[in-house]
């Protein structure tokens, strides 16, 4: 059963980054490795989260040259 929510949390990209990581770490356990339906679920959230990383990441860096093109403007 899938649920939504809608919860307004702040997190960074480090701790989504560890929270990734924190994934990935649970995958490679035996108890995952053998069950091919946890296994599924747990890569599908190691998805969502690396891409919430990596356009977080994007978007620092499009923040970052944004303000470099107004710095050398003035």
């Amino acid at each position: 059963m899938k649920m939504e929510f809608n919860i307004n949390v702040g997190l960074s990209q480090k701790e989504f980054e560890l929270i990734a990581d924190a994934v990935r770490d649970k995958v490679k356990t035996e108890e995952v490795q053998n069950d091919a339906n946890m296994l599924c679920d747990y890569m599908n959230i190691y998805d969502k989260v690396s891409s919430i990383a990596t356009l977080l990441k994007i978007s620092e860096y499009e923040k970052t040259m944004k303000e470099n093109e107004d710095y050398e403007e003035e």
